[in-house]
Order: structure tokens, then sequence, then C-alpha cells
């Protein structure tokens, strides 16, 4: 589900696309009509944070400024005919163009507001089937997976450590009530020393298992294939596609190719990667893009964690970006 931050901005930026801020505030926002988003679905999400004592006016600026922006520049000024919001629905294939927003069926806008995070999958989608579209399927926990051994020795001190009866000796028979209790204490108290160097053997092995394992992945793929995972990685499409956010109080507003034209202009010359545990699993990856003499260098990172907090739920896999937007090939600023 959405956040209240993602709704806010997704549905600002839809009201940015009719809005005029020459009105008087807040008549400017409250006033619009946003063709194929219900009044009642956008306005309770918009106008609270028209109030003056509201911690998030300035977000909703932001994201108003950037739909203006877009009808001005993308549009040429003329008002849209329908406006479609995803909901905050994911999208079902990694290769579906990223939209939170359809305008008149023809242009899609992602909205990005201070975020480094491009993709968010299971660890093995990414790294054994490196992002193809039928995915990984039922599979085990990562960790079970790259890392049992570490992963059980850190169960064993928690097991010894926490007030809850009946905890199974093996991680794997963990069940719903189990974690639940577990959560609430975990949150509630510090690790122990031996509890803390525990974990930290275990991001070391899940960090170092999991670069191998996809480097053995990529030496066995194509040039084809490792350019297939960049274009999922990086969110580049077959279609092209218009992201709106901002960067700290900067706008960020970028038009971003189709996978087609990347390869007319650019070609992935290496991708390489690095075990670099940071406090929790982490991966370090690298891009070298050449584009004609230049050379484009983009880099990143993947987090795997737990997508709940320790032993909550399946361990996810964040792929972030930390070369700016703007720089990378294929995103271009919005003219």
């Amino acid at each position: 589900m959405a956040s209240s931050k993602t709704r806010l901005t997704e549905l600002g930026t839809a009201a940015g696309l009719l809005w005029e801020p020459a009105a008087p505030w807040p008549d400017s926002v409250e006033q619009i009509d946003i063709p194929g988003i219900p009044a009642a679905v956008w306005q309770p999400v918009v106008l609270e944070a028209t109030r003056p004592a509201s911690r998030d006016r300035a977000l909703l600026l932001a994201a108003l400024d950037n739909g203006r922006t877009f009808r001005q520049q993308v549009l040429q000024g003329r008002v849209p005919g329908q406006v479609v919001w995803s909901g905050g629905g994911q999208n079902t294939w990694m290769s579906d163009i990223p939209r939170d927003l359809t305008v008149d069926g023809v242009w899609f806008i992602q909205a990005k507001y201070d975020s480094t995070c491009v993709l968010n999958t299971a660890p093995a989608t990414l790294v054994d089937d490196l992002l193809r579209d039928e995915g990984a399927g039922q599979r085990p926990s990562w960790y079970e997976e790259v890392a049992p051994r570490e992963l059980q020795a850190y169960w064993r001190i928690v097991r010894g450590r926490a007030p809850v009866d009946g905890l199974p000796s093996d991680v794997r028979d963990l069940d719903r009530d189990h974690r639940l209790a577990l959560k609430h204490w975990m949150r509630s108290t510090e690790p122990s020393v031996a509890e803390h160097d525990a974990y930290l053997e275990l991001c070391r092995a899940v960090s170092e298992q999991t670069a191998q394992r996809w480097r053995r992945h990529l030496a066995a793929s194509s040039p084809a294939q490792r350019t297939q995972l960049l274009f999922r990685m990086l969110r580049i499409a077959g279609g092209p596609y218009w992201l709106l956010g901002t960067k700290g109080a900067a706008p960020v507003r970028l038009a971003v190719t189709d996978t087609r034209s990347w390869r007319e202009r650019f070609v992935l010359r290496k991708l390489t990667l690095a075990d670099a545990h940071a406090g929790q699993p982490q991966v370090n990856w690298r891009a070298e893009i050449a584009d004609g003499d230049e050379r484009h260098v983009v880099d990143g990172y993947c987090e795997i964690r737990w997508s709940h907090g320790k032993l909550q739920g399946h361990p996810e896999c964040k792929v972030q970006v930390t070369t700016p937007l703007a720089d990378i090939p294929g995103y271009a600023p919005l003219r």
C-alpha cells in the first residue's frame, strides 16, 4: 500500500497539471477539477496539505509546481483531457513503463520525491534470474539460501535471550506468531554484544555470497542480457516516460528514454560488483557505459534486508543509485 507521502506527491503532481498559481491560495487548489480522478479520491489527500499548519505544505507545492511545469513544457500549455492515477499499485513486470500517472493515455509520469531507490525486488529475481520478467517464483528466504549457517548462529543467540515461549530451535520453523512476539521484543531492547557480532557476521556472509553468486550469473550471460539487466535496474523501459520529483529542495524533472533509443546511442561496456556490508548486507555495483568516444559511470548499491525488521518477512533487495539521476545515460532534463 502506498504511503501517505507517496499519495500526496502523486496526487499533488496530478493536481499540478491543472494548477494556476496566480489564483489565490488555497482556492487555486480547491477549485481544481482533475479529469479522470474523482474529487473524493484526491481532495482528502491534497487539501489537507494546503492548511497553514501542515508539515507537508512544501512537499505539496513542489508536486504542484512539477505538474504545472510538465503541462507547460511537455503539453505546451494544454490542459489534459484525462489523468489516470495508478493508486500506488506496483507494475506487474519489470519491463513495464513506470507510471504513477498516465496523461491522455500517452504520457507516463513517475513521481519520485527524495528517493534514490529505483527498484525493490526479491534478491533471487535480481541475482539468479537477472530481473527477467518471469521472476524467481517461490523460493526459500534469501538468507537461508546463501548464508544458512550464519543465519542459524544469529538465531541461536537471539533465541537464547528472547523472553518468548515456544520458539523453535531452527530459524526456518518460525511462524507468524513467533515473529510478531519477536518484533515487539527486539524493538524494545538493545542487542547484546554477541548478538550484534553474530548479525555482523550474517551481513558479511550474505554480502559476499550474494556478490559471488551474482558475478557467476553475469559471467554466464550474454552482452544483451547484461544490458537488459541494467535497463531493469535503472528503470529504462520499452517506452519513454517522465520522472518528476525532488532532491532536497531542488526539483527533479527528467525525460527517460526508451530501450531502443538507448541502444542506438549507448553501449554497456562493463558491470562490476563488490560486496560492501554496511550495517546490513549490501552489494555495490558500477556500470561503465560508452557514448561514442565518451565514457559514463553509474554507481549504486543493492541493500538486502528483511522487509519488516530483523527476522520479519522474507529479505528484499532495494536497488539504489548514487549517481545523480540527471547524469545517468538515458535520463535528460525536461525541456
